[in-house]
């Protein structure tokens, strides 16, 4: 970045350089042959020596990712950083590190990647169509009666992106949630397996366009259209909709002292693993589309996560999928361990595949 007295100032650094980490080397791996994250490793290896590193110190580094996201394993909280504050505190620039050392290094510790990166990288070499004619196409506001035709097609995914309150007191039939205010990309990317997959969407007024950008960001450019006046519109007509029972965390423990119920934790494994309610099953929502199975059509379950964002993701995709049978906790593990149910703080591991 140039300034107007032609002085360097910034450096938009992408998917190289974060604040605190570098980019992951073992994407492109799975798309593009004879590539491995070794290999990949060590051009950034060298894109970082040859190409950032001798920059000057007072560049002020935009990277394209921040803390959270799956792109890297330990970035910063900030966004912001000068590069020769990052050459002291970042691992992977120290100046004596050698190439097998960043290697080894910047390969330990990556997770699975989310389904949707290898796809994105097909995209990212193959082309993508322009963001307005992927906004134009999604923009289109469908009557109810449009949009009903649309969701009872096969090919056609009906996303509703309002809150977990708001969903579960009224859906429309056969939708999943995915809810705007979290880490909507992500998990839209690690649960509709298609990038293909046409959507239309029901959100709250105003955000539509939102909606669909985020949706574009991360590879899905298939949005056909929102319905027009949002659930309530729906509703108002006289169409049935669904919802979804919830309970208070103080319900739920007079559940537990009484009844042998079926709790089913869709938290992270190292979350359920840190702490969870004796006797729980976890099936972390990430893997649940490959898990199905586990969760029972012929007796009752509790559902819950960490705080009802993730458990209400995973109530709307059993409901889509014909479950009725259960319930899910209001605040979930965070009003839970508020409550006298027994918790524990050790489980042997077990890998979901």
């Amino acid at each position: 970045m140039i300034d107007e007295n032609n002085q360097e100032k910034g450096l938009i650094t992408g998917d190289t350089l974060f604040i605190g980490d570098v980019g992951r080397p073992d994407l492109a791996q799975h798309v593009i042959a004879d590539l491995t994250e070794e290999i990949l490793a060590g051009h950034l290896y060298d894109s970082l020596r040859n190409k950032i590193m001798p920059l000057s110190d007072d560049l002020v580094i935009y990277p394209n990712h921040g803390a959270g996201s799956a792109c890297g394993k330990m970035m910063s909280k900030e966004t912001v950083d000068t590069l020769g504050n990052q050459k002291k505190f970042n691992y992977a620039l120290r100046p004596n590190m050698t190439k097998e050392e960043f290697i080894k290094e910047v390969l330990t510790g990556l997770t699975t990647p989310p389904a949707y990166f290898p796809k994105n990288v097909l995209l990212n070499i193959n082309g993508y169509e322009s963001i307005d004619e992927i906004i134009k196409r999604g923009m289109q506001a469908l009557t109810i009666s449009a949009f009903e035709l649309l969701a009872k097609q096969d090919d056609v995914l009906v996303l509703d992106t309002r809150n977990a309150n708001d969903y579960s007191e009224g859906s429309v039939p056969l939708s999943i949630n995915i809810g705007l205010d979290s880490n909507f990309a992500m998990w839209v990317g690690d649960l509709i397996s298609d990038i293909n997959q046409k959507i239309i969407i029901v959100t709250d007024k105003g955000r539509e366009e939102e909606t669909i950008i985020r949706l574009a960001r991360v590879g899905y450019d298939k949005t056909i259209g929102f319905l027009d006046g949002g659930f309530n519109i729906w509703k108002n007509s006289g169409h049935e909709f669904d919802v979804i029972n919830r309970i208070t965390a103080q319900e739920f423990e007079q559940i537990y002292k009484t009844k042998n119920t079926l709790v089913i934790d869709v938290r992270k494994a190292s979350e359920f693993e840190s702490s969870h309610v004796i006797g729980a099953l976890n099936i972390p929502l990430a893997k649940i589309n490959n898990h199905l199975a586990e969760f029972p059509k012929d007796k009752p379950f509790i559902l819950h996560c960490a705080g009802g964002y993730r458990s209400m993701v995973a109530a709307s995709i059993l409901k889509q999928r014909g479950w009725n049978n259960f319930v899910d906790v209001i605040g979930g593990f965070t009003e839970i361990s508020k409550t006298s149910i027994p918790k524990t703080n050790y489980i042997a591991p077990v890998t979901l595949l």
